[in-house]
């Protein structure tokens, strides 16, 4: 292609090499996830120009290329207004473009970037066929910056058939497997938290509030399940730094388990007792709804862009202040009370099995994929 000097040729040489050892601008291994072509390009770590540039080339270079059938974009990346000429060559060239904004901006919690950014957003988002959203706050805030184009409300949906309860011999098992992998014995409690390792999601909010229950529940766990980012990304050393500090320094280092990218997240779920989400910023997040169709309890902070997704405060799910010591003591309050526990497990999993089942979502995108697939092929 011209123009993307920074884009690699795809060589055999790329499929043995990880994330972390790649070059940016290099394919790297094609897999497969749920069934799907799963296509990969090394990005820079840093957000700039060069990043945006690389990915978006890759994107039109893969779309280019699916030349027998109508052609449906769908982006989740971190938008910026710099791709607005890349959504508008994709859109030159026949294909349809959605977006998901599945999170409050991270622009939107600054002021001063809120007063410069909000006109270069607005003409980005603008510039999408069709903006879709799993949370009524940030459709609410989308229009309020002015944002005029189309935007579908569709709940996040969880795989039912992948996250349950244990109901075989074989999920217990595996249950009883991990926990031994781990070290864990069957009388311990685990606190489970599903997703990156990085400062949005609270890791090391949750650390301080573990330390604090040690005195009173000594045998208390807990499990990060997901991506190191306080690791592998350059611009999180002195965050990571801090993680390193609260396990070392609590007394039970052996209590703190991190599995890195895992498949079978249904799987550690059901190896763990409770679970936490203390993000600053979401959307609705299939973390929460997969935990309680997997019937854990869950507590979760207040955060940007709160969903009535996740069903009722109080009801389905314990809302708790976002510092360590409230979560705290509501971690205690259900680590000392079973029946507590049960009652949370079991309305956060009636409240999955009728509201969230993922094929409802599926069957909304995929009618709006065949009514913009159609509309695009107008378009060429």
């Amino acid at each position: 292609m011209t123009g993307t000097p920074q884009i690699q040729e795809r060589s055999e040489a790329d499929t043995d090499v990880n994330w972390y050892e790649s070059t940016p601008g290099s394919w790297l291994s094609e897999g497969v996830l749920d069934g799907a072509r799963l296509q990969r390009i090394r990005l820079p770590d840093r957000k700039s120009r060069t990043r945006t540039q690389i990915y978006y080339d890759a994107l039109l270079e893969i779309c280019q290329s699916q030349t027998d059938c109508p052609t449906v974009a769908q982006l989740i990346t971190n938008m910026r207004p710099e791709a607005l000429p890349w959504l508008r060559r994709l859109k030159g060239a026949g294909i349809a473009t959605v977006y998901s904004v599945s999170q409050f901006p991270t622009w939107q919690q600054k002021p001063a970037k809120r007063i410069f950014r909000r006109r270069g957003y607005r003409r980005v988002y603008n510039a999408f066929d069709t903006l879709v959203t799993n949370s009524e706050a940030i459709e609410e805030f989308l229009r309020s910056i002015g944002v005029t184009t189309r935007i579908e409300y569709i709940p996040n949906g969880v795989n039912l058939q992948r996250f349950h309860p244990i109901q075989s011999g074989q999920e217990q098992r595996a249950r009883e497997a991990l926990r031994r992998r781990f070290g864990i014995p069957e009388d311990h409690k685990v606190v489970v938290m599903v997703g990156a390792v990085m400062p949005r999601k609270g890791p090391d909010i949750a650390l301080r509030a573990w330390r604090e229950l040690l005195h009173q529940f000594p045998n208390t766990h807990m499990l990060f399940v997901g991506p190191r980012s306080d690791i592998h990304d350059p611009k999180l050393k002195t965050f990571g730094s801090e993680i390193t500090d609260l396990i070392e320094n609590s007394g039970a280092t052996d209590q703190v388990h991190f599995t890195g990218i895992v498949e079978n997240v249904e799987d550690y779920l059901r190896a763990s007792d409770i679970s936490l989400l203390a993000s600053n910023r979401e959307g609705t997040p299939n973390s929460v709804l997969e935990a309680m169709a997997t019937g854990l309890p869950c507590l979760v902070t207040p955060y940007l862009g709160i969903s009535a997704g996740i069903g009722q405060a109080g009801e389905h799910y314990q809302l708790v202040e976002r510092n360590h010591e409230a979560i705290a003591l509501a971690l205690a309050s259900l680590l000392q009370h079973q029946e507590r526990r049960t009652t949370f497990g079991n309305k956060g999993q009636r409240y999955v099995v009728d509201n969230g089942d993922q094929q409802r979502s599926l069957d909304h995108y995929a009618e709006l994929y065949e009514e913009l697939a159609v509309n695009a092929m107008r378009r060429r």
